[in-house]
């Protein structure tokens, strides 16, 4: 690093203008000045209170605090080293920062160990802390890539926005992806500031996220120039804009439906230690149908077009049960639809099982019309990497079969003339958006079906709803979601939640399918996007330093 490396209320006093710039001057003096494992620990509590910007309790303005601390750790950890120094200490910073968002935003996870105690609990503690230190290598990543470039100015809030968004792209596609938390989905945990999803997609909101979260960077430099207060400016007009955008999706009319469908999702609420049990199959399968059968002046029967079960929500192998099947039909109306989850297994001529995790759709008639295998399994949950390397250092899956689940082969649309085209989703299908956009074109809702039983009434649920509400906004189509245990909702094409079924719960929801809205840009142009405004920014940050350079021989 240079040797005039700056140092808040240290140096260049006289640019101190008022007491608030005083009393964030020494703040950022004594941020700066701390080493060690103090620079560490703070970065970590930034992490972990960055999580509470995270669905459920979405308090993303607190990442205006959070991040530009971080930026300031990452100044300390730079500060009077050379260049290899700075690497490895600006990646500590960025890890530990990442660990304590991730440990806060995933602790859930440990949930599901206890579901089967006496065989997985002791996995837990690997979860909740490997887990999220895997995660954050993303971040220490992303820290030490602008180590070697990391300079006093505005331009390492650039440089740090383009490497943090590269890899959170990464982190959402390799060893099978997971883009779940992050700055981006903070960014967009309200139902204003997500409109903007309509036109960007998830993965430019990691752009753009932390530049707005950088203003206060800016704003209290040390030896304030015109080239911060104008970025400060630029970057607070891309937000205003944002907020203008989202408030004028929100009030636009929705276009009028003369017969809408009319959907029924069924919650029914079996514990997870319950679900797999071969004496409850029974019962469980009659909770199922009593829900589907509700018949009052609230919620008519008849006018039921579409029903919906969750995840695996039949207790055994569908296809095979006529006797099933058959209590279905006489179960439902006519006319109507049913589409469940349930186990599906094929069989070979040497009799080996391939079974797969399907979303089923049936006719009034119990007649099996079509079938959608899930494609992206969870890792350690629905099949084991490396499988006979773990298991021989005792680690299982988390299902109770046996053998892996089969991966689905064919993206599909669901549905009929009288319904329209669905797009299914199994359980975490939902958080990647770029497998949605991957689909047939021309589907008119989004269906998906969950199973979150396994964490408990924890805020795992909240999060995995608020990623489905990204998915409508960003499509610009209803989707329902039905859930086993919880939170069953339908979600208007605006991310907007129409009617909800909390955790925990056993019943239904009944209401006509919000109306589809035009296909948003996002869905026309994809990640081009994301590609178009990373570029840009490179251009900007290119010229931006070209001309400090220049500056700073005249």
């Amino acid at each position: 690093m240079p040797s005039d490396y700056f140092i808040y209320g240290l140096a260049g006093s006289s640019h101190i203008s008022n007491l608030s710039d005083t009393v964030m001057a020494l703040f950022i003096s004594n941020l700066i000045l701390l080493d060690g494992w103090r620079r560490y620990a703070l970065g970590f509590a930034c992490g972990a209170i960055s999580s509470l910007a995270q669905a459920p309790v979405g308090w993303f303005p607190i990442l205006w605090v959070t991040f530009p601390v971080l930026v300031w750790l990452l100044d300390s950890a730079a500060l009077g080293k050379s260049r290899k120094q700075a690497l490895y200490s600006m990646a500590r910073v960025g890890w530990v920062f990442g660990f304590g968002f991730f440990a806060f935003t995933f602790y859930w996870l440990g949930s599901a160990f206890f579901v089967e105690a006496d065989k997985f609990a002791w996995l837990s503690p690997v979860a909740v802390l490997l887990f999220p230190a895997g995660l954050a290598l993303f971040w220490g990543a992303a820290t030490a890539l602008v180590a070697p470039v990391w300079r006093p100015g505005p331009v390492r809030v650039l440089l740090l926005a383009l490497s943090w968004s590269l890899f959170e792209w990464l982190r959402g596609v390799i060893f099978t992806g997971l883009p779940w938390g992050g700055l981006g989905p903070a960014l967009a945990s309200n139902g204003v500031t997500m409109q903007i999803l309509s036109i960007t997609g998830p993965d430019s909101l990691n752009l753009l996220a932390p530049l707005i979260f950088s203003i206060p960077v800016l704003v209290f430099a040390q030896n304030r120039q015109s080239r911060h207060v104008g970025m400060a400016i630029v970057i607070g007009l891309v937000f205003l804009a944002q907020l203008g955008f989202g408030l004028f999706r929100l009030n636009q009319p929705a276009p009028v439906q003369d017969h809408p469908i009319v959907v029924r999702l069924i919650q029914p609420n079996i514990a997870q230690k319950e679900k797999w049990k071969l004496e409850n199959r029974s019962w469980i399968f009659n909770r199922l149908l009593a829900l589907t059968t509700v018949d009052d002046q609230d919620s008519p029967l008849s006018a039921v077009d579409l029903f919906v079960w969750p995840e695996t929500a039949v207790p055994f192998y569908l296809i095979e049960q006529p006797t099933g099947l058959a209590v279905i039909a006489r179960a439902l109306p006519d006319d109507a639809t049913l589409l469940t989850g349930a186990l599906r297994r094929e069989t070979d001529l040497e009799d080996k099982h391939a079974v797969y995790n399907s979303i089923y759709q049936l006719a009034g008639d119990g007649t099996i019309m079509n079938a959608y295998d899930k494609i992206h399994l969870v890792p350690f949950g629905e099949y084991l990497p490396k499988e006979i390397w773990l298991n021989a250092i005792g680690l299982e899956k988390l299902t109770s079969k046996s053998s892996d689940f089969s991966f689905g082969s064919k993206q599909m649309l669901l549905g009929n003339d009288g319904l329209g085209k669905i797009l299914p989703l199994i359980c975490y299908e939902v958080a990647f958006s770029g497998d949605v956009l991957s689909f047939p074109k021309g589907a008119d809702m989004i269906v998906n079906v969950t199973n979150d039983a396994w964490f408990g009434n924890s805020i795992g649920p909240w999060q995995h709803l608020h990623l489905a509400r990204m998915r409508a906004v960003e499509t610009g189509l209803p989707l329902l979601r039905a859930a086993n245990t919880g939170i069953s909702a339908i979600i208007d094409a605006k991310g907007r939640i129409v009617q909800s079924l909390s955790l925990e719960k056993d019943g239904i929801i009944q209401s006509p399918l919000p109306v589809k809205l035009r296909s948003t840009l996002y869905v026309q142009l994809g990640n081009w996007i994301f590609v178009a405004l990373w570029l840009l920014l490179c251009l900007i940050t290119l010229i931006t330093r070209r001309k400090i350079a220049r500056d700073a021989l005249y």
